[in-house]
């Protein structure tokens, strides 16, 4: 057994004895899934043993993400005595309104840096608009240029900067988009498809299942490129649209793969879900949802204490979140959600929920005694509701990650997940 990562243990067979000395030399390992090496090897591997759940599993060692190194050809080696810089590159893409709510959308690509520390990065001056993809217009032909030239950077190019040749290589680092786009670049069907995530192969009916093993599950960037050639000899020989059609419904596909597959990149891990998005989205979703089930009476007792709530010195003045609530913006809704407990703490009686709402929130609750949720339950599980997202919303985008606070924000993210279901 060889250690591969933290959680995760690579199972194969040698006909080698360990050293009984303990001494870590090095050694020549095969996996399974990769061309049989020419030369003798020590060990092979064919299984991986990951820890999913708090239990032992084992998949096959296909399904795991290549190291960058099996699917990276370097073309030029650099000039001897030359230093060399390397450049990695984040590329974002979004389509928005040219006027506020206009129907005519355009999208912008933008470039950062990311080799920037975080504080030049949230700098204004150091996002690049490389191009806009008018309406009517597709990415792929908007970004033809722009892939040319970083494929010559992948290469290596040699530039002269204050009077000093350097060598300078530059990649493809991460795409940063949102939800439908995101899906897009990634060559996966957009989210309203059976299997509609970049990341696993989860379908509609278990996107809220909790014990859905993602690591067995996931889409790897190798086996999504078998499955693109074959949709590729499908078309090659003519095949109906139907049986087209079926092959990327069944695999979550879309038909065309993009123009970024020109670059060396993995396109499942490389193109992140979109955090902020997908955060705001959801409060919105709940903020909606809470004030649909109040009556008159609740709506204005909400507001009395709405108008006098004691903002964070810097906060600008939010809109009026029973009235105005669809013009909230994102921001918007991430300052609400931080202050939503305590409004609700102040102001929601359970006369103020509607009959219809109520009787709705009684059955949810009922616990496992099935005994009837008293009014006092029902208010504390609406609050604790928002308490729940409020706290995994303010992990979510924490400016360092530990690995204590990543099973704190896993931890907070299960509550969530438990509460929104109930309530």
């Amino acid at each position: 057994m060889i250690r591969a990562q933290h959680g995760e243990l690579w199972l194969g067979e040698s006909s080698y004895l360990i050293d009984p000395r303990n001494v870590i030399e090095p050694a020549i390992v095969w996996l399974q899934d990769t061309v049989q090496p020419i030369n003798e090897y020590q060990f092979y591997i064919r299984e991986i043993l990951y820890s999913y759940e708090s239990r032992w599993k084992i998949r096959e060692i296909n399904l795991r993400h290549q190291h960058p190194s099996e699917y990276t050809v370097i073309s030029n080696t650099p000039p001897q005595n030359i230093p060399t810089l390397k450049l990695m590159l984040d590329i974002y893409y979004d389509d928005f309104g040219t006027f506020r709510n206009v129907y005519h959308s355009l999208g912008g690509i933008y470039l950062q840096f990311c080799n920037m520390p975080l504080q030049l990065r949230k700098q204004l001056r150091n996002h690049f608009v490389l191009s806009f993809v008018p309406f009517g217009g597709e990415f792929d032909n908007t970004m033809e240029p722009i892939v040319n030239e970083i494929k010559t950077l992948e290469k290596g190019v040699l530039m002269n900067i204050n009077g000093q040749d350097i060598w300078i290589i530059a990649g493809l680092g991460v795409v940063t988009a949102d939800l439908p786009q995101g899906n897009d670049l990634a060559d996966t069907k957009r989210h309203g498809g059976n299997l509609g995530c970049r990341s696993c192969l989860v379908s509609k009916e278990q996107l809220t299942d909790f014990t859905f093993d993602i690591k067995f599950n996931a889409r790897y960037h190798h086996l999504t490129d078998q499955k693109l050639n074959e949709l590729k000899e499908l078309m090659q020989q003519e095949a109906s649209q139907k049986i087209i059609n079926d092959y990327c419904t069944e695999h979550g596909l879309r038909k065309y793969p993009g123009i970024l597959n020109n670059l060396t990149r993995n396109r499942h891990l490389q193109t992140p879900q979109d955090s902020y998005h997908a955060i705001a989205g959801k409060l919105q979703r709940l903020m909606e949802c809470t004030f649909s089930i109040l009556k008159p009476n609740g709506e204005v007792a909400f507001l009395n204490y709405w108008k006098n709530l004691e903002t964070p010195f810097g906060w600008s003045r939010l809109p009026n979140p029973i009235t105005h609530r669809n013009s909230f913006m994102f921001s918007d809704c991430m300052r609400l959600a931080m202050v939503m407990p305590f409004l609700l703490r102040r102001s929601l009686m359970i006369s103020h929920i509607k009959d219809v709402e109520l009787t709705s929130l009684q059955h949810r609750l009922i616990n496992s005694n099935s005994r009837t949720p008293t009014p006092i339950q029902i208010i504390n599980a609406i609050i604790s509701c928002w308490v729940a997202v409020a706290k995994a919303s303010r992990l979510s985008f924490s400016f360092t990650f530990t690995k204590q606070s990543y099973k704190e924000l896993e931890k907070a993210l299960r509550i969530e997940h438990d509460i929104l279901l109930k309530v």
